[in-house]
């Protein structure tokens, strides 16, 4: 009977853990899990341009992100751009407290883009996204009721750059296109 000393069945132990480990990556990448966000691109469309008027780039800065953590190249030399035409961000109230604060907000955020080759001509007509969200107000918590909208404004901007994402990987480019 062989007897480990403790390094040799430390060492056992971390083989055997890093086996199991890579033996579950597989699995699940054989299964087609992927993380949120992450989508399969199709090769025509791994390039584009990014155009926005906005006074607020924070939208664009989103997308841009999520495009290339999905391993698109924003250059002003791609064959697709993606415009973003037109984008707007309310807060209203929902609902009053027995002093007539407002005890509930909510925020809506919606984007109009389209997608046009490099000659202008549109793939994607414009279409208009919208994203919502509502918090409560605690008014014996204003500092923490304050923080959210900044919070969910930016899960609202996360959730418009997916939902432009989604609809430009759907793109079925030209036959004569790249």
């Amino acid at each position: 009977m062989v007897h480990l000393t403790g390094s040799q069945s430390s060492l056992q132990r971390t083989l055997v853990q890093a086996l199991l480990l890579t033996l579950l990556l597989l699995v699940i990448s054989g299964c087609g899990f992927k993380l949120r966000g992450l989508y399969d691109i199709p090769e025509s469309l791994k390039q584009v341009t990014l155009l926005s008027d906005s006074n607020d780039p924070q939208l664009e800065r989103t997308l841009e992100q999520a495009l290339e953590a999905n391993g698109v190249e924003i250059t002003s030399e791609a064959p697709y751009r993606i415009e973003l035409l037109e984008q707007r961000f309310d807060r209203r109230t929902l609902s009053l407290d027995s002093s007539a604060r407002a005890s509930e907000y909510e925020l809506r955020g919606e984007v109009t883009f389209r997608v046009t080759d490099q000659e202008g001509e549109e793939l994607l007509p414009p279409r208009t996204l919208t994203s919502e969200r509502s918090y409560n107000v605690d008014s014996a918590n204003i500092t923490a009721s304050n923080s959210q909208e900044p919070v969910l404004r930016q899960q609202m901007h996360q959730d418009l750059a997916q939902q432009i994402m989604r609809q430009y990987i759907r793109l079925r480019p030209p036959a004569s296109a790249n």
